[in-house]
């Protein structure tokens, strides 16, 4: 089996027809037909149904177009990563949350970039807790995480070793009304509206006690929306939807531009803390040479 029917074959669905897809491979339409009959037989099942004037896909086809592309996809990029680490060795997995991959990480990559551009590195971005089992289960180099200040996920001993990169405030905000002031501030006569976090995730177990209980002691609150999608929540929040608690460095244009405004000796918020772990051993150079940069000047939180 050749990889060029796999990619033939997608062609054909994306052209829709047998000529359009041969101009598109830059091959004549009969040679084109036969790759198409050499997939089929070497799968062992018919992917077009040849008795139509017009091309129609089998069940088969449709079924299984997805995988195909996904397999594609796969092997591509195991083809890249196999000629990157030939050319400089394995790359250090670095994993992180979604949060800190728009925050703070840019800098960090652009202080590595500038530092040791020679060491390879992939980037992981999930959910913090995809985060924690990667790095458990060795399929990560690195954790760069948000940890409440004074909680340490690991301890700085026995098999891991943790840096901290510096503190930031998780600030309740809300948009402006047209005079720059608040547009939703606690009132004990109104519902304030709440842009929540799900209470299954990290934020929103920190948020939890006491500063969303202490709020719901004083007044009642409206949730207009959970999530565990901080990002969703700054939108929701910029477009007047409600008040919503985000960490300082996802919004610290938003807040010096006016776009938000902070109610923090309001409703207070809790301090995280930026910290990489790296667990202690035998690693790539790659590794090793990111670790000390973390260990020397890295920028701050």
């Amino acid at each position: 089996m050749k990889i060029e029917w796999i990619e033939d074959f997608l062609a054909l669905i994306e052209a829709g027809t047998f000529s359009l897809a041969a101009e598109r491979r830059n091959v004549t339409q009969p040679a084109f037909s036969r790759r198409i009959r050499q997939l089929e037989e070497w799968l062992g099942v018919e992917l077009v149904y040849r008795q139509s004037q017009r091309m129609i896909l089998t069940e088969h086809a449709l079924e299984y177009e997805q995988e195909m592309r996904e397999w594609l996809a796969r092997l591509y990029t195991l083809r890249s990563r196999l000629r990157s680490e030939a050319r400089q060795g394995p790359k250090a997995i670095i994993t992180t949350q979604h949060t800190l991959t728009v925050s703070y990480l840019p800098r960090l990559l652009r202080y590595f970039r500038h530092n040791s551009p020679e060491a390879g590195l992939q980037v992981k971005s999930l959910d913090r807790s995809e985060c924690l089992q990667l790095f458990e289960h060795d399929q990560a180099d690195l954790l760069l995480c948000s940890e409440l200040q004074g909680a340490p996920i690991f301890d700085d001993n026995g098999d891991t070793q943790r840096i901290s990169l510096g503190l930031e405030r998780l600030l309740p905000v809300c948009a402006p009304d047209a005079q720059g002031r608040p547009l939703h501030l606690p009132r004990s006569d109104q519902r304030l509206p709440l842009i929540a976090y799900d209470p299954e995730s990290f934020l929103g177990q920190i948020l939890a006690s006491p500063y969303l209980m202490d709020l719901q002691r004083a007044q009642d609150i409206d949730i207009i929306c959970e999530t565990s999608f901080t990002l969703g929540i700054r939108e929701l929040v910029m477009a007047g939807l409600g008040v919503g608690w985000l960490p300082h460095g996802l919004i610290e244009d938003d807040l010096e531009s006016g776009r938000l405004v902070s109610l923090l000796d309001d409703l207070g918020g809790p301090t995280l803390e930026v910290a990489c772990y790296c667990r202690r051993g035998k690693h790539s150079a790659a590794t090793e040479s990111l670790w000390q940069l973390l260990n020397e000047s890295p920028p701050s939180v």
